[in-house]
């Protein structure tokens, strides 16, 4: 059976924090009017989103250490919220640059944080999982609807983390359905899927425009979106077949 070690992903998001991509701040390029039409009120919507307190998620992670004695995984969560946050300073920082102003709130934002307030652990980590997830569509498509190196670059280390935050909750998923039942976890995992494909009909109204420009028709979205659903659910049977250790 698989050790997950909450231990060593604390140690890998605190170094994380000192192996960070270069990002050229003082790039003069600005954004086409084309390109700001683009991605305005997406880029706003994805900002707002990264820019969560997380006070939910650090409460549930707290309660579940001093039930379990993870303490490495509370300390986890914690490095983790800093590392969405960093994401949600830089993508203000270029966006005051470009003049598109932050906004307070959405209702996308809203039902999001909603679920996570009123859902124990697990619930509040498949919301966040299914949201990483498109993540890690939606900044390729946005890297690829600019000319902005400095966008571009920030794509690029979003894009980096997000991968490793994938693959921490999965882990994290895989330890809180230790030692259920194979037929419960399976029901867990249908409800995943559910609350997946239900987000991606919005996610796709909502940010279609940054998509198109990234060259993903809705199928491709739907497609690779389910790819990286399959990927994340078979990180855990990976781990556990080969033996790894995360090294970081």
């Amino acid at each position: 059976m698989m050790k997950v070690d909450f231990a060593a992903w604390k140690h890998y998001f605190l170094q994380n924090q000192q192996n960070l991509r270069a990002i050229d701040w003082a790039d003069s390029y600005r954004l086409t009017e084309a390109e700001r039409a683009c991605i305005r009120t997406s880029i706003q919507q994805f900002q707002l989103g990264e820019s969560s307190e997380g006070k939910h998620l650090i409460h549930q992670a707290k309660r579940y250490a001093e039930r379990t004695g993870h303490h490495d995984y509370y300390e986890a969560v914690t490095a983790f919220i800093r590392e969405e946050q960093r994401h949600a300073r830089d993508l203000a920082r270029f966006m005051k640059g470009q003049q598109l102003p932050s906004i307070r709130g959405h209702w996308v934002d809203h039902v999001f944080r909603k679920l996570r307030q009123f859902a124990g652990l697990e619930l509040s980590v498949m919301v966040l999982i299914t949201a990483e997830i498109i993540a890690k569509v939606y900044y390729i498509a946005l890297q690829r609807s600019t000319k902005s190196k400095m966008l571009q670059d920030l794509c690029d280390q979003i894009l980096q983390d997000e991968e490793k935050h994938v693959e921490f909750q999965s882990e994290t998923l895989y330890k809180l359905g230790e030692g259920r039942l194979s037929v419960v976890n399976r029901a867990y995992r249908l409800a995943h899927r559910v609350l997946l494909e239900g987000t991606l009909v919005v996610v796709w109204h909502q940010h279609r425009t940054v998509f198109q420009a990234g060259g993903y028709r809705f199928r491709d979205f739907l497609a690779a979106c389910r790819q990286e659903f399959r990927l994340s659910g078979s990180i855990a049977a990976w781990v556990t077949r080969t033996g790894r250790t995360y090294e970081g």
